[in-house]
Order: C-alpha cells, then structure tokens, then sequence
C-alpha cells in the first residue's frame, strides 16, 4: 500500500497533537481548580487601591511552539515568518537557544536584509538521534531580534520509526 507510511506520519502527528492538548487540559483544569479554591476563599479587593492602579496593557497572545518531529536520522523542518514593522531595513539572523544549538538545529536564511514592511519565511530544520528518547523532548526557542523580542518556543522530538507493513500476496 503506498499510503502507508504517509498514513503513519498523519497517525503520529494526530497522536502527538492529543497529547500536546490533553496536557494543556490538565493544566487547564489545575489552574482553574487554584482559581476556584483562592475565590472560595472570599478574598476582599480593597477598592481604593484597585481604583490607584494603572490599568494593565493587552496581554501578548501565548506564541504556539514550532514542533521539529521525525524519526532519529530523518530531518524534521517548521518555519515561521516575521514582518519588518522597524522602519528600515535591517537585517534578520535569527537565534537559537542554546539547547536547540547543541542539538544541531539549524535556521535559514541568516543574515538577510529584510526591506521595511516586507515578510521573510524562515526554516528550522534538524535531525533527532537514535541518543534521543522518545518522551524527552529537546526544549528551546528562536529570536529576530531586530523584529523584537519575542521569543517562539520550539521543540525537537525524536519519533518512533515507521512501521514497516509487508505487502500481502495473493
């Protein structure tokens, strides 16, 4: 069957999507629990020191995590893109944290002049090892500085290897 190994890619990413969300359920429903319980506990707001208190700015959206997955040996890619909102054209080298650095995570393109207003798509690609576990993940991120200081959470996890179906002869 030549949809299988794609039938087994979608089936791993469908997994590893369901448990990405069921961890954020749980930490979900534990902070809502801590919620409840510190309201159970009839806190009282002094008013006139609320009143004193400079309303907080809009909150930054939670950036969702670039997700490098493959099979130890076989590359893994995720890109993202970034728009030149500075004003002038600066150049755009993205950084990797250390954790993604020592883990042979490589970005592309670096160093490019990136005009005013335009947008630039930029690859991260690595390679997990057979070292990898399959449960430890490698945790870090990446940075364009010149375009902020935002930094997007990326993960390098280690896939088992594709099932290998024999073909059945009649």
């Amino acid at each position: 069957m030549s949809n299988s190994p794609m039938k087994e890619m979608f089936n791993q990413a469908m997994r590893l999507n369901i448990k990405y969300y069921s961890g954020l359920f749980e930490v979900t429903k534990d902070y809502l629990g801590a919620l409840r319980d510190l309201a159970g506990q009839g806190l009282q707001v002094d008013t006139k020191a609320a009143a004193a208190t400079p309303k907080s700015q809009a909150t930054v959206p939670a950036i969702q995590p670039l997700i490098l997955a493959a099979p130890a040996g076989r590359v893994a890619t995720a890109q993202f893109a970034v728009t030149n909102n500075t004003g002038e054209e600066v150049a755009a080298d993205p950084e990797l944290s250390e954790s993604l650095q020592k883990a042979g995570i490589k970005a592309e393109p670096s160093g490019r002049m990136v005009a005013k207003g335009e947008n630039v798509i930029f690859t991260l690609t690595g390679k997990p090892t057979g070292k990898m576990d399959f449960e430890r993940d490698i945790i870090g991120s990446v940075s364009v500085r010149p375009f902020g200081d935002r930094e997007i959470p990326v993960v390098l996890r280690r896939l088992p290897p594709a099932s290998k179906q024999k073909a059945k002869t009649s």
